[in-house]
């Protein structure tokens, strides 16, 4: 299968990340967002982003140029129709999820790959909305895309070998290791990363020790680049929230998936990590 041309639908952190990565990758890119100002935003971030990279050497400037000029902003879904590969980039609600697929699968025809970013929803039941799922690939990416390598590569019940197989070229193409993962609750990554952010969770709700205390004791003493809270942070306090409460849902309740109350309340408080400016930390404005 020849991949050319990428939609990309949703333009926030992810969608627009990923379709810099589309772009730099000499894919023409189409990003779309329903909402307009979202959509501006997005656009607006990716060709900064291009420049800025162009300025730190990152690659060159007339490399930098030609990967924007591949890139068409599209406020209408129909838009899409036409490119080989559609990521979708929309918030980790399974129903949503599937209410786009079904409108993509109208859209972009029935040679289209449609790919979902989903971190932990069965690719399988997003599939389910779609006339050929046979079509449809989990595509992995991790926050902030442009920085993390790794993409994990997710067949469904129904998935095409070749589909999968030209999803992890797409991939590696954009400068990502690709590692296939199962369809099954949290895929890999995830599921590693459940018990990291979830004890933590437990250690400060018993007060057992604070936010900094064990984010020293994770870099520190185990070596990792950040500490829990430092990285619910960075992605997101809603989003590992949205995760968590995935889990718990898909799994049935099981004991060890079980959200903490910490994060409703951080999400209802709108602590929602670097991007509302305060989650675990304080960044300012």
């Amino acid at each position: 299968m020849t991949v050319e041309r990428i939609g990309v639908a949703g333009a926030g952190t992810m969608g627009a990340g990923i379709a810099q990565l589309a772009v730099l990758g000499r894919f023409e890119t189409r990003l779309h967002d329903p909402d307009r100002q979202a959509l501006a935003t997005g656009e607006e971030r990716l060709r900064a982003a291009l420049a800025k990279g162009a300025g730190r050497g990152r690659w060159g400037r007339e490399e930098a140029e030609a990967a924007s000029a591949r890139l068409v902003a599209a406020s209408d879904l129909a838009e899409l129709a036409g490119c080989d590969l559609v990521i979708e980039a929309a918030p980790e609600e399974l129903a949503l999820k599937r209410e786009l697929f079904a409108r993509l699968s109208g859209s972009c025809g029935p040679e289209a790959i449609l790919a979902t970013n989903t971190s932990s929803l069965s690719v399988t039941a997003i599939a389910a909305a779609v006339e050929r799922p046979e079509r449809v690939c989990g595509m992995h990416f991790f926050n902030p895309p442009t920085v993390m390598r790794l993409v994990e590569v997710v067949a469904g019940d129904e998935t095409a070998p070749e589909v999968a197989d030209a999803v992890a070229g797409v991939a590696e193409r954009m400068g990502r290791t690709t590692v296939r993962a199962a369809d099954e609750i949290g895929f890999i990554a995830n599921r590693c990363a459940r018990p990291f952010s979830l004890e933590a969770l437990r250690m400060l709700g018993d007060r057992i020790a604070t936010v900094a205390q064990i984010d020293t004791i994770a870099r520190i003493g185990g070596g990792f680049r950040m500490g829990p809270f430092e990285l619910m942070d960075l992605v997101g306090v809603d989003v590992n929230f949205e995760v968590a409460r995935s889990f718990w849902e898909q799994s049935f309740h099981e004991p060890r998936w079980q959200p903490h109350p910490i994060q409703a309340k951080m999400v209802a408080a709108g602590r929602l990590g670097r991007k509302s400016g305060h989650g675990y930390y304080e960044y300012g404005t």
